[in-house]
């Protein structure tokens, strides 16, 4: 964690400064601590691996009482969960490989990590409207300058979209350490990963950020009122005159349909009542993503009917007074790849002389119910020139390229993803 970043935590539960506690074991450089022990008014809570976690669940308990007592290896191992000695030992191997992918990486987590949704989240349909909309909003309010945080961001896809739109790094904040440190190591290098739970106060000071979103997750937040007020206290402008921020709720269900894992969503006017400080917009998403499969623009100077977002299975919240924000927002590809370019995992390669045939399979059948929309822009079939499938390595975008990343048959990944 990067000691700057010691300015803007406090305590979730007493609101205090958080410092670190240097008469208790701790490892840190000019400008980074690595572990060590925060305390406040009422707690303390331990830093693992350069990850603050700022929440008293038994984990993070444990790993605290190792620190305690000098043992960081042990403390990163109760906060993957890894209580199994052979099963710690054989994810240490894979941790510390210079070579070792993100795949592999999730396949040492066991069987009960979620990665396999992971892996084809750069092309899922709600992956690419949460793209398209985090970076119209972001780009219009950070100016290049200021923060944004993704709150139960996960392991960090749609934090990676934000890295380039601002000079400071964002936060992504989620429950779970081990999505943060993947994050923080494949996903979205850069960004700086904090462990805090979505049901309690946020851990950071009033106005720290000037964009705070929460992309497929908030159907699962019990706690939603104080969910919505914190986001807008993070946001809320400290100086007179200083430029609006603006708040991101992307993909939450809605009350009135049925989707794959539901969650405890809310009506479109339930979603509304949260906000006090901020009057918000709510968009259906099945007109986002037909924006965003035509290729832009993107508009988010829409007013939907009552009846569209009645029959709409999600919905995107956006809360801003800022003028640029509901406008239409052109989608424009990238000129270089941001990682690498690679052939969608979701398709087989198969030579066929100079050529090589992708054909389009899912790896389950409720992968396909979930997720079958991107037929709408990933063919089922097509043939590229291997000279081409080559050329991917150069991380350029032009030509034929264009247009196969703007509909995903090409993703751009982050560097030893798959």
């Amino acid at each position: 964690m990067r000691i700057e970043t010691l300015d803007v935590l406090r305590c979730p539960y007493c609101g205090g400064r958080l410092s670190l506690v240097d008469s208790i074991f701790h490892r840190r450089t000019d400008n980074q601590i690595h572990d060590g022990i925060l305390g406040c008014h009422c707690c303390i809570f331990p830093l693992v691996d350069g990850i603050p976690v700022l929440h008293v669940l038994p984990a993070a308990t444990v790993a605290r009482d190792h620190l305690q007592a000098g043992r960081p290896e042990l403390a990163r191992r109760a906060m993957f969960g890894l209580d199994n000695d052979s099963d710690a030992e054989a994810f240490d191997a894979v941790a510390s490989s210079n070579t070792a992918t993100y795949r592999d990486t999730v396949e040492a987590l066991g069987p009960n990590f979620e990665g396999g949704y992971f892996l084809y989240r750069f092309s899922d349909p709600t992956y690419i409207v949460a793209q398209a909309v985090a970076r119209a909003v972001g780009a219009t309010v950070l100016g290049g300058k200021r923060r944004a945080i993704d709150i139960c961001g996960g392991s960090g896809h749609v934090t990676r979209t934000l890295l380039d739109l601002s000079e400071m790094p964002p936060v992504l904040a989620d429950l779970y350490f081990a999505k943060v440190w993947l994050a923080r190591r494949f996903t979205a290098p850069g960004c700086e990963p904090v462990c805090c739970d979505g049901n309690a106060p946020m851990p950071f000071a009033r106005g720290t950020f000037s964009f705070a979103m929460c992309t497929d997750a908030f159907m699962y937040i019990w706690t939603k009122r104080q969910f919505v007020g914190e986001m807008e206290r993070l946001v809320e402008a400290r100086a007179p005159g200083a430029e609006p921020g603006a708040v991101l709720i992307g993909h939450t269900h809605n009350e009135r349909t049925w989707t794959p894992s539901h969650g405890q969503p809310l009506s479109p006017e339930g979603y509304r009542d949260l906000f006090e400080t901020f009057e918000p917009r709510i968009f259906g998403e099945g007109n986002l993503f037909t924006d965003v499969v035509a290729g832009g623009p993107l508009d988010l100077s829409r007013r939907d009917s009552q009846d569209t977002l009645d029959k709409s299975p999600a919905l995107a919240i956006v809360a801003s007074r800022h003028p640029g924000v509901f406008a239409k927002h052109p989608l424009t590809p990238p000129d270089t790849a941001a990682g690498e370019l690679r052939i969608n995992p979701l398709y087989t390669q198969e030579a066929d002389g100079d050529r090589v045939r992708l054909t389009l399979v899912f790896p389950n059948e409720e992968y396909a119910d979930e997720y079958g929309a991107c037929r709408q822009y990933l063919p089922e079939a097509l043939t590229l020139d291997r000279s081409a499938v080559a050329a991917l390595s150069s991380g350029r975008v032009s030509g034929e390229f264009v247009e196969l990343l703007r509909r995903k048959v090409i993703v751009d990944l982050p560097k030893r993803y798959y």
